[in-house]
């Protein structure tokens, strides 16, 4: 019984760990009467997908239950995500529809794309933080970060119509709880291994989401525009560990919230952050 625990425990840990390897693409479009979709694209690193596939055999080989059950292939994983994908819809709002999910393949990664529907944006929440993307645990998701890192939309129909996007602020995404563990000191050792661990698991970890407009921008404060395009957020945090003095306040800090991420890298070139907060766009 010992070691059975032992292995959950140990490989649990591991799959925490591994959640850093994926990359998450959202884009919300925006349709003139206030309707639209959303297309989200998340992809995992073939090291998660392969440690994701032998947790879920370990487990089951632990429990002496259906041993040969515990298949190894990669779609077993990927397929596992697609269906949360479509259940996830009520996360998102209660007006938004699933419309289609297809796989993703590239030479290093395998995911998803996956399309949904809404009538009214003012119902639409967007979580950006992607660690209910992950693959992660049920019980070791921190459901309260979640919400406390949702993209709120406000939109008023006219002859010139107004979007505005509400991002969380800075007090709304820690807790008295985070902040007392953000304090712990450890040993130069552990802070090494620790950075060391970082750079392994989360290289290869990016976030991006987009806001299109279907029609004619009139004016707007967002800082990223690429024509009726808004870039939200644009974090690849390989680009952040090219960057040692920026790594080491990341490893010392241990920021906990996406909000937190930006207010620590928001000067590093190559990365586009929206710091205007709300952002309002106006267009017809």
């Amino acid at each position: 019984m010992k070691m059975r625990c032992f292995t959950i425990i140990s490989l649990l840990v591991v799959a925490i760990f591994l959640t850093g390897c994926i990359q998450s693409n959202t884009l919300i479009r925006v349709n003139p009467d206030g309707s639209g979709v959303v297309e989200e694209t998340v992809l995992f690193s073939d090291m998660l997908v392969s440690s994701m596939q032998n947790l879920s055999k370990k487990m089951a080989d632990a429990d002496s239950k259906n041993v040969d059950s515990g298949k190894t292939e990669d779609g077993d994983f990927i397929q596992k995500q697609m269906k949360d994908a479509q259940a996830k819809i009520t996360k998102s709002g209660p007006d938004v529809k699933f419309v289609s999910i297809t796989p993703v393949k590239t030479e290093t990664m395998k995911g998803y794309k996956s399309v949904y529907s809404f009538r009214d944006i003012n119902t639409l929440r967007i979580n950006q933080n992607p660690s209910d993307k992950t693959g992660k645990p049920e019980a070791q998701r921190d459901k309260s970060s979640e919400k406390k890192e949702m993209l709120l939309f406000t939109f008023n129909k006219g002859a010139v119509s107004t979007l505005t996007v509400q991002m969380p602020g800075k007090d709304q995404t820690s807790s008295k709880k985070d902040k007392q563990k953000t304090g712990q000191k450890k040993t130069p050792e552990e802070e090494a291994s620790a950075a060391d661990m970082m750079k392994i698991f989360f290289k290869d970890m990016a976030v991006k989401i987009d806001v299109e407009i279907a029609g004619a921008i009139i004016r707007t404060n967002a800082t990223y525009r690429d024509k009726t395009r808004l870039t939200l957020l644009d974090i690849q945090f390989g680009k952040i560990f090219e960057n040692k003095e920026l790594f080491d306040k990341l490893n010392k800090t241990q920021p906990k919230t996406i909000e937190e991420m930006k207010g620590i890298v928001k000067d590093l070139k190559g990365l586009q952050i929206e710091l205007n907060n709300p952002v309002v766009v106006e267009f017809r």
